[in-house]
């Protein structure tokens, strides 16, 4: 690679001079825009598909995550990272896959550790999936990293030996770092035979796991709490159960589930009174008060909302094997 662009990758970052300076350590605020530490691609990107960002040395990066897909590639030295509670340590030449829902976290890298961080866009990683359906490992990475809702996951590639990923690996850091204004579609196509080298040599691969991402483990606290607790669940019980302050917690399940934890109750609440109305002879009035209701007429109004018939009628139509609604409408 010529000696420009090595210089341009291992030079001192302002934030690494900070840093042993003793200045202070990363600033969140260059990164994330929540407090969650989701690493945010528009301030990394801006409106490129793709780029490169070296990755900085001299301090423990903390856990974090991506709302973009991204790849590591070691040029020189040895990266460690840490996912799921397990070290990674990849050594020049590797590769590490990381989708947009894994966290993990980096061990302080020297002055040879030279990681280079690429970042891809949702519309970029689009691009790329159009030349790689029939590459089944990456194929469906791909199909899990752009699931709205899918885990985390990574794939650890040792290719320090293998000459053709290296030297297409030095072609696409040439091309991004000495010509950024390119057409796009070359950094598809070298993204895209990148993959299809990984395909071809599949005894690179020596590690790929999966794991629940922050937001599906989320889902997951703040669902089984309703389930359970739905007759007198309160917002500030769960917020101790999982270590949020009530007003953060609160704001964060309208963000994830598009709905407030009252609406969530009150759905549960609904579908229970449903399942005792259709498989017990309890008094409707009792039904009611087991789920969490005193006002009979309110829990009325808020049913026929719901299943657009009265508890009485669902009941009824329950017995002559009608099918009620399932959910709440």
């Amino acid at each position: 690679m010529e000696e420009e662009i090595v210089k341009q990758l291992t030079r001192l970052s302002a934030e690494e001079e900070n840093i042993l300076r003793g200045q202070g350590a990363i600033r969140r605020d260059d990164y994330a825009l929540t407090e969650e530490f989701i690493v945010n691609s528009r301030k990394l990107l801006g409106s490129r598909l793709i780029d490169l960002r070296p990755h900085t040395r001299f301090f423990d990066f903390p856990e974090h995550g991506h709302d973009y897909m991204e790849f590591m590639y070691v040029y020189a030295g040895s990266v460690t990272h840490g996912i799921g509670g397990e070290k990674v340590t990849l050594h020049s030449g590797d590769i590490l896959f990381l989708n947009r829902h894994i966290r993990h976290s980096v061990q302080r890298a020297e002055r040879d550790d030279i990681g280079i961080n690429f970042i891809l866009s949702d519309p970029f990683v689009k691009s790329v999936f159009g030349n790689v359906e029939q590459n089944p490992v990456m194929s469906e990475f791909l199909t899990r990293n752009l699931d709205a809702h899918g885990e985390g996951e990574y794939l650890f590639f040792r290719t320090a030996g293998n000459f053709p990923i290296r030297s297409l690996m030095n072609c696409l850091i040439y091309s991004l770092v000495a010509g950024r204004e390119n057409d796009p579609s070359l950094f598809v196509q070298l993204v895209a035979l990148l993959f299809s080298y990984l395909a071809q040599y599949r005894d690179t691969l020596v590690n790929g796991l999966r794991f629940p991402s922050a937001e599906t483990q989320f889902r997951r606290s703040v669902s089984a709490y309703v389930r359970q607790r739905y007759p007198d669940a309160h917002l500030h019980e769960l917020a101790d159960r999982i270590g949020y302050d009530p007003s953060y917690l609160s704001g964060k399940i309208r963000r994830t589930f598009g709905k407030t934890f009252g609406q969530l109750v009150q759905e549960e609440r609904l579908v229970a009174a449903r399942r005792l109305l259709c498989t017990t002879q309890m008094r409707v009035d009792a039904i009611i008060r087991s789920v969490g209701y005193e006002n009979q007429t309110y829990f009325h109004r808020l049913f026929r909302r719901a299943f657009g018939m009265t508890p009485h009628a669902l009941r009824m139509a329950a017995r002559a094997n009608a099918q009620p609604p399932n959910e709440p409408q």
